[in-house]
């Protein structure tokens, strides 16, 4: 975690704070390793706390180094005020996006003397590209979601509902590894898959329809994120002209990424082929987004995103169209960034039909 911290370091010295305050689940856990559900970090030039409550003095032990371990005795902010004081932080970072009104208002009230520095996204910036042990825990969290999906098909039959769909598929990530399913999962059969979040519902799968199953696992904090759209017999043949639509804008956006590319040219690659096939009117979404320990982060995979996609980013590329009244059509695959690529992490079949 070394590593990590010294970035936080450079960006305390670079804005002239005094310290930093990690108040985000994905973000302390980046930080300190910690994972427990109560955690806030103070992170200086030359000190690190953890302060937590008791529940949690253990697993912080274990779970972490390089933080001194503080235990709270009651709810609320005192113990962070209190350390900012004693050590005569005046200048301090919070994480905006984090704190409720009340709670940014309660620290200004307790402690009036200290700069409190709204942050917005400093840590998700620091986070966008992925380390070794990063890219590991996401290659294992696709495999994962390989293994259970492809174990899954021998289930997907007419006659039995979403809902026991994503149970079994649900049942097969956690015995193949996974630690909870990173979202809920979605599926989406028939004239439901227009739905581009289409949670299980009771309604059976019908014979010559396609079915939209959308998933994920997690390995050590990290997630994966898949989709995949399988053929139940013979389809409508509008259907199947936008499945290989899809299909096709997916090939041509993978093919482009690389690093130094925009987010912004990567999103257009996939719609300037639904435009080629008069279907961009049935476009709902962007083309992807980051995925790491949350299941979305930077960067956003759109049209209104500057960001430059640089090495060792994982993204997802998940173009999808959806038709009210027949069904829709997704297919992702999540992909690391390379200097003149991408390599593939989610390895499933994308034509699959049964």
């Amino acid at each position: 975690m070394h590593h990590r911290i010294e970035k936080v370091r450079e960006y305390i010295e670079k804005n002239s704070l005094d310290c930093v305050v990690v108040s985000s689940y994905e973000n302390y856990r980046y930080f300190s390793g910690f994972n427990g559900s109560n955690c806030r970090l103070v992170i200086s030039p030359s000190e690190c706390f953890l302060i937590t409550d008791g529940r949690y003095e253990t697993q912080a032990e274990v779970q972490t180094r390089g933080f001194e371990i503080l235990i709270q005795e009651r709810a609320g902010s005192e113990l962070l005020t209190e350390v900012l004081k004693k050590h005569g932080f005046s200048r301090v970072g919070y994480e905006s996006k984090a704190l409720s009104d009340y709670e940014a208002t309660t620290l200004k009230r307790d402690a009036p003397r200290i700069d409190w520095t709204p942050l917005a996204g400093f840590a998700e910036d620091i986070r966008i590209v992925k380390d070794k042990e990063e890219i590991e825990n996401i290659r294992r969290a696709a495999e994962i979601a390989d293994k259970a999906f492809n174990e899954l098909l021998p289930v997907l039959r007419p006659g039995i509902t979403e809902r026991k769909v994503a149970a079994e598929l649900e049942y097969r990530l956690s015995m193949s590894g996974s630690e909870k399913p990173a979202f809920e999962t979605i599926v989406a059969s028939g004239e439901r898959g227009a739905l581009p979040h289409g949670l299980p519902s009771d309604k059976k799968l019908c014979e010559n329809e396609m079915v939209t199953l959308d998933f994920g696992a997690c390995y050590n904090g990290y997630m994966s994120d898949i989709t995949r759209t399988v053929w139940l017999g013979s389809p409508p043949e509008k259907l199947i002209d936008v499945w290989n639509a899809v299909y096709e804008a997916q090939r041509e956006s993978k093919a482009a990424v690389r690093a130094g590319l925009s987010c912004r040219e990567l999103d257009a690659v996939h719609r300037a082929v639904f435009e080629k096939h008069g279907l961009s009117g049935y476009i709902r979404h962007s083309l992807g987004h980051g995925v790491g320990l949350a299941i979305h982060e930077e960067p956003r995979i759109s049209r209104n995103s500057d960001v430059t996609l640089r090495e060792n980013m994982v993204i997802t590329i998940e173009p999808g169209l959806y038709l009210p009244g027949l069904g829709g059509v997704r297919t992702e695959d999540m992909v690391l960034v390379t200097e003149n690529g991408y390599r593939q992490l989610t390895q499933s079949g994308h034509l699959i039909k049964i």
